[in-house]
């Protein structure tokens, strides 16, 4: 019989032992995952917590430069929402290259008629501010700026934010304001990326802020997926939220459920403080054409009543009670054209006082 020698035996034991440093490594890999675990759930019962006795208001986005593209009057269109629908909160656009159409020339009529329908209604009105705004081509720069001039905008823009806030601060229908509409995303839009910058939007807050520091301050978030990481920070923080929308490989529907972004609204309101609202809750079609230029059928394809109600039970799983609906221009445009159902469907939605 042969014998083990203590070389031999050395050799095993080295086997056989596991490196302590990869032992270490997995040990403390486990430990940092379970504390981001419990500070997950931890976060999500205090965001449940801090909304489940909220009240739920739906509100609604409106803009007049996408009414004005299904070719109908958008005044008309303004004020059914009020009338017909039963909105009492609206988010609307003031366009750069409409309220200033010439250098420090402002005109207000547009927003003052908005202002002023839904003061007769008792209705609330979030002001969307900025270079960025709502629809396409989104910034809406005048025709008499240089939008290449970085440096130009940058002082115009500022000067305009407060020719805006001045307008409008004494005025209590206006219960927020939005600065900007997704402006650190630069996929989308016609806008130079130059303009679209952390530090632009710094400035622009401090220009709000120090001209009214009265009400809450709305910044909403780059993309579907992101985190308010690098700021700044106002007093509200808004994400879209979308199902099925138009790819280059044909319909795509967005993977995230409705708990992750329970766990996103939850994690945010933890680490900034801010409240939590959805600015866009897809409730129109997206297709490879604007909805102007989209067949009904098509159309179809990734909005109808059955769709509208799934995507708002997906909204409500985030524990989000501020929610704004987003294609109020489309669902007009339908009843105008003899396809009523959308219309019908958002005017049997409840909460939205």
């Amino acid at each position: 019989m042969k014998k083990t020698t203590p070389l031999n035996n050395k050799v095993i034991k080295q086997t056989e032992a596991p490196p302590k440093k990869v032992h270490w490594f997995f040990k403390t890999l486990l430990i940092i995952l379970s504390v981001l675990i419990i500070i997950s759930l931890l976060a999500m019962v205090r965001f449940w917590w801090l909304n489940h006795n909220k009240k739920e208001v739906l509100g609604v986005s409106f803009s007049q430069e996408q009414a004005e593209r299904f070719g109908g009057d958008w005044h008309q269109n303004y004020t059914a929402l009020l009338d017909e629908l039963g909105f009492r909160h609206i988010r609307v656009p003031a366009y750069w290259n409409r309220i200033e159409p010439q250098p420090g020339r402002y005109n207000f009529s547009e927003t003052d008629y908005m202002v002023a329908e839904a003061k007769k209604r008792g209705a609330k009105l979030t002001m969307v501010i900025g270079q960025k705004n709502l629809r396409v081509p989104e910034c809406y720069y005048p025709s008499w700026l240089d939008k290449n001039n970085s440096e130009q905008v940058q002082t115009e823009v500022n000067k305009m934010l407060k020719a805006t806030v001045e307008h409008y601060k004494n005025e209590p229908t206006i219960e927020a304001w939005q600065l900007e509409n997704e402006f650190l995303l630069k996929d989308f839009g016609v806008c130079p990326s130059q303009n679209l910058t952390n530090k632009a939007l710094k400035a622009e807050l401090a220009t709000v802020q120090n001209t009214d520091n009265t009400r809450p301050i709305i910044i909403t978030q780059s993309n579907q997926t992101g985190f308010p990481i690098f700021g700044p920070l106002a007093n509200v923080y808004g994400f879209s939220m979308y199902r099925w929308v138009w790819s280059p490989f044909g319909y795509y529907r967005y993977p995230q459920t409705g708990i992750y972004n329970w766990w996103k609204a939850a994690i945010i309101n933890l680490y900034t403080g801010q409240d939590i609202k959805v600015h866009e809750l897809q409730t129109e079609a997206w297709d490879k054409v604007g909805n102007e230029n989209l067949d009904f059928t098509r159309s179809q394809q990734t909005m109808n009543p059955r769709q509208l109600a799934e995507n708002i039970d997906y909204a409500r799983q985030t524990q989000i009670k501020r929610i704004d609906l987003w294609g109020s221009e489309w669902w007009y445009a339908l009843k105008q054209q003899g396809h009523p159902e959308m219309w019908e469907a958002v005017a049997n939605l409840p909460n939205k006082d």
